[in-house]
């Protein structure tokens, strides 16, 4: 083969590496809108407690504290698009569904509950879903949990027109929540939470959503199972944090808990499978794969 030859091969090869990449990159991304990811694939189960493809990662482990179960899903994504959250209908209507039903819609890889949107809209709370302005109306003392356009979270204790402008260079806010409070914020461990926020101090289900660091794409969805259940013995607030703090994570933000807590895993939920007491909801946190099979 002579040299102008060898020479254009290598450059028609390098020119497929390049368009290989910039069609991962784009695979890589979800709209930021209420569709769902794209579907999950079977084949890429790499054990019961384990999927992965190109874009995510997701692995299923349980903790046994005390008396009670705690469920535990490390979840890494390709893109923050992939982290996302959808409602029961629509997150401008007062309506609920089971979590399983919104996560199998969605093609949710895994889903936790979220913050029970409806009961804090009739109190105010300051709420973003999938980049669109849903309520501005923050609630004073009442922690929200900002996820920025990087997939970064931030746990705010004030929303105010200062608080806001940092976020003009992360890539502005896609979502925010309010059930709260911030366990772990930047890595502290918080206990102000018992005199601002009902039940801290009852034994009872709890759940969860982390980061493990600001700038990685990694998290933690972490349920624990209540006094209802035949296995479980239930948390105080402090209890969970105080554990989720041993997980290592920079920021971890408590979600509605007791017969709201659901963990589900490719549309099944995994945690107090025989609470036949669980409820239908507003809406959910997820995380999609962006592959197309």
């Amino acid at each position: 083969m002579n040299m102008i030859k060898r020479a254009a091969l290598t450059l028609m090869a390098a020119a497929l590496v390049c368009l290989a990449l910039n069609a991962a990159a784009e695979a890589a991304k979800l709209p930021i809108d209420l569709s769902g990811g794209m579907p999950w694939n079977e084949a890429n189960c790499v054990s019961d407690t384990v999927y992965e493809d190109a874009s995510i990662r997701v692995e299923i482990s349980q903790q046994l504290v005390g008396k009670t179960k705690v469920h535990i899903a490390r979840v890494t994504i390709a893109d923050p698009s992939q982290l996302r959250t959808a409602p029961a209908y629509s997150f401008d209507r007062d309506q609920t569904a089971p979590t399983t039903s919104i996560a199998q819609r969605v093609n949710a890889v895994l889903a936790i509950n979220g913050d029970y949107f409806s009961y804090q809209a009739q109190r105010g709370g300051y709420m973003i879903r999938q980049g669109e302005m849903y309520l501005n109306k923050p609630i004073d003392k009442r922690d929200v949990l900002v996820i920025d356009g990087n997939g970064d979270f931030w746990i705010e204790r004030e929303i105010n027109d200062e608080t806001l402008a940092k976020y003009e260079n992360l890539g502005g806010i896609v979502n925010s929540f309010n059930f709260g409070p911030g366990i772990i914020i930047d890595g502290v461990l918080c206990d102000r939470f018992l005199s601002v926020y009902n039940m801290a101090e009852e034994k009872a289900a709890r759940a969860c959503i982390a980061q493990v660091e600001r700038g990685k794409m990694e998290y933690l969805c972490i349920v624990s199972e209540g006094t209802d259940d035949s296995k479980g013995g239930g948390m105080t607030l402090e209890e969970f944090t105080n554990f989720v703090a041993t997980l290592g994570v920079q920021n971890a933000y408590n979600l509605d808990g007791g017969n709201s807590s659901a963990l589900i895993y490719l549309g099944e939920k995994i945690n107090a499978k025989d609470n036949y007491r669980h409820r239908p909801l507003s809406d959910i946190i997820y995380f999609a794969t962006s592959v197309a099979e």
